[in-house]
């Protein structure tokens, strides 16, 4: 977290590596990340959670949006973390997180980080659809298809951007309201 906090010109290069080293934690059960708690391996809590918004939230003090090795990093925890105990905190995070992502990318107005992932601020209150390019398309169909069907993050983020028109819909007030 030092590291990142220090970092002025490659924040989100030292945020996507802290993130990965949450992951090789998750996978384990053990390691600097979840030090002096009781942690089961492949198990996502609230306390990882936090640690993940933190990182990238410290990452962000530039201004800049979440990048895509940053939200790669949390396809890749979301993956490895089999069971979740956290009330959904991590797929409201994920979903936020990717979308400020897409969206900085194309050049929306997005909030700061900070506003943005917070857990209290709905993803409907600043999030809107945008038309995705070919790659940016293709990049998060590829992470989608690897999610379960049924993960909340996943059907938040299919809802916004309809990257998945076969896909099941429900409400977008219904999708955001998943993790609270």
């Amino acid at each position: 977290m030092a590291a990142v906090a220090r970092s002025t010109f490659d924040a989100a290069a030292r945020s996507a590596a802290a993130l990965a080293l949450v992951c090789c934690d998750i996978i384990a059960g053990e390691g600097p990340t979840v030090a002096g708690r009781a942690h089961f391996s492949r198990t996502i809590d609230a306390a990882d959670t936090a640690l993940c918004a933190r990182i990238l939230c410290v990452a962000g003090r530039t201004g800049r949006s979440v990048s895509r090795a940053e939200a790669d990093a949390l396809f890749a925890i979301d993956a490895v973390g089999s069971e979740r105990v956290d009330d959904g905190c991590f797929d409201d995070l994920l979903a936020k997180a990717v979308l400020h992502h897409l969206m900085g990318a194309a050049g929306a107005t997005i909030p700061g980080r900070e506003q943005a992932l917070a857990r209290d601020n709905p993803l409907a209150t600043w999030a809107s659809a945008i038309v995705l390019a070919g790659e940016p398309r293709s990049w998060l169909a590829d992470h989608l298809d690897w999610m379960k069907p049924s993960s909340p993050a996943a059907r938040t983020i299919d809802a916004v951007l309809h990257v998945n028109p076969a896909g099941p819909r429900l409400p977008l007030g219904v999708l955001f309201n998943l993790a609270a």
